[in-house]
């Protein structure tokens, strides 16, 4: 797992997970959209229908079409800190998508597409939070509210594992013992200047 700290594997999946509060849902905003030359992209954006959509494409993709992964995201209750959490799983299926909302499971969402991965290719792939080239995109804008304990994880967790994890705090692995080797990327938000 000691590869990219983003990458998508369809077998192994990937899973967002991030503490958020926001004034309002007025216009689509984007939450994280990860993009390399040529190997593809990952988006998340906080529809103006109080959703969460997303998707993955490959090669160059400008704005391949999201689905909706999580609706009423913030369900009228504005500048109130709730845990979101999105998993992403290929199948012969296609890609699953799971919502959840403060450790429990809202949302299923099938998509018939197969995509087997999306792999760093050219400078690698890279990750922006709460902005990215969806800005460029007429109606999304940059995400306007706070965001906490961000998580990347490079595997579909499990439901089980997102409701025993959502409201705390995880350690990560040491160079003799190995921990969490799937998590891509961890934000905390809380060391340094907290004023």
């Amino acid at each position: 797992k000691r590869t990219s700290a983003f990458e998508f594997r369809g077998d192994d999946g990937i899973t967002a997970e991030f503490w958020l509060k926001v004034p309002n849902v007025s216009a689509n905003r984007v939450v994280f959209d990860i993009t390399g030359s040529a190997a593809g992209q990952i988006f998340m954006a906080l529809g103006s229908g109080d959703r969460f959509q997303m998707n993955i494409g490959t090669g160059s993709v400008a704005t391949p079409m999201p689905f909706s992964v999580l609706d009423d995201v913030i369900d009228g209750a504005f500048n109130t800190w709730n845990h979101y959490a999105v998993t992403v799983l290929s199948s012969s299926a296609g890609l699953t998508y799971k919502g959840f909302k403060n450790g429990q499971l809202k949302k299923t969402t099938v998509s018939a597409r197969h995509l087997p991965t999306i792999l760093p290719a050219t400078n690698g792939l890279n990750m922006t939070i709460a902005s990215g080239s969806l800005v460029a995109v007429p109606g999304i804008g940059r995400l306007t509210g706070s965001i906490d304990e961000f998580r990347f994880w490079k595997k579909a967790k499990t439901p089980e594992e997102i409701y025993n994890s959502w409201f705390t705090a995880i350690g990560g692995g040491t160079n003799k013992h190995d921990s969490n080797v799937a998590l891509g990327l961890y934000f905390k938000f809380n060391e340094g200047i907290t004023t």
